[in-house]
């Protein structure tokens, strides 16, 4: 496989993950991708200032 072909996939991958997050901004807590023996978690942690 070369490494322009990993480079773009790895590219799309991100750029699918950014849009899908800035869909469900409103709505994102926590998510969990597992897949076998590896597990991706992302957690939207914030603080409200009044």
């Amino acid at each position: 496989m070369s490494r322009k072909l990993v480079l773009h996939g790895l590219i799309v991958i991100c750029f699918t993950l950014l849009a899908w997050t800035w869909m469900v901004r409103d709505s994102l807590c926590e998510l969990h991708i597992k897949q076998g023996m590896t597990e991706i978690a992302a957690v939207l942690s914030y603080e409200i200032k009044s």
